[in-house]
């Protein structure tokens, strides 16, 4: 099969794969626990869905990224969160309901918003009688097709067969992680000649936006009052964005293997920020 042919098929396989396995690790009662306690989630809710696109729009203008590559950065500011985030979340000691929250909910707002904004970055950066259209009712049935339906998929087999869904999570999540990642070495090849110049122009904006992505959440959660553990997790959640998500809008919708190229990169750099956050954190503990 031609590389091509692997990622048309691999990402939205991978992806439903990804939101599958967390839905089977979701139950009611995580929704439940934040109407219990509301404030922590509005605040990382609403910084993920308001400050990072805002965040993305700033250091597309600081760093006066090509059109294409400008789309790519807001197409990544406007995919909140990620079940890796919940890891992260973990790892750091922080509020891991909080995270599967703010992770759960989030893939049911995305589907609609996604496209709405991508649609006006497109109109901002390329204008009116653009050749790359945006299919708005296509693109928000293939996102819900595969990022709302395997959760939900995942929550009702755990909730009527919860010994099969314990069984089954793990092997679903290594099997989705094993593709995800080859569908990402295969763009990567597919581009290889181009990365270098790619690195040069994105690599430096997708690290200050990672940065300044962690920096705001955290900010923004201390300011609202909200308990360390909390303030972890916003700051974890804010700051790591689903790659998987922006890519089914930029490759698998729009074909564009410049505005793809984004996603790839800032989830190859947000690593480092994120696992020397968690590293901070854990030594103030001790």
């Amino acid at each position: 099969m031609e590389l091509a042919g692997f990622i048309k098929i691999g990402l939205p396989l991978s992806l439903a794969l990804i939101m599958l396995s967390m839905g089977l690790t979701l139950r009611l009662a995580d929704f439940r626990r934040v109407l219990r306690a509301p404030r922590a989630f509005v605040v990382g809710l609403s910084a993920q869905l308001v400050l990072v696109p805002l965040i993305a729009f700033s250091v597309s203008a600081l760093f006066d990224l090509p059109p294409l590559l400008a789309i790519g950065l807001m197409v990544l500011g406007f995919s909140p969160g990620g079940t890796t985030s919940n890891l992260f979340s973990y790892l750091a000691r922080g509020d891991v309901a909080l995270s599967v929250a703010l992770t759960a909910v989030a893939s049911f707002i995305t589907p609609f918003t996604m496209p709405l904004l991508t649609e006006r970055s497109l109109a901002h950066w390329l204008g009116e009688g653009r050749e790359i259209q945006m299919p708005l009712a296509m693109t928000m049935g293939r996102l819900l097709l595969v990022g709302l339906l395997p959760v939900v998929i995942g929550m009702l087999w755990r909730a009527f067969r919860p010994g099969l869904a314990d069984r089954a999570q793990p092997l679903v999540h290594r099997l989705s992680v094993a593709l995800f990642s080859a569908v990402i070495v295969a763009i990567i090849a597919q581009q290889w000649t181009r990365m270098p110049a790619f690195l040069e122009q994105v690599g430096l904006a997708c690290l200050v936006m990672i940065l300044i992505a962690m920096a705001t959440g955290q900010a923004v959660a201390r300011l609202a009052g909200l308990e360390r553990r909390q303030v972890r997790t916003v700051a974890i959640e804010v700051g790591m964005q689903n790659g998987g998500m922006a890519l089914i809008v930029t490759e698998g919708v729009l074909h564009n293997a410049e505005m793809s190229i984004v996603p790839v990169i800032y989830g190859l750099l947000m690593l480092l920020p994120v696992i020397l956050f968690v590293w901070w954190v854990r030594h103030e503990d001790t």
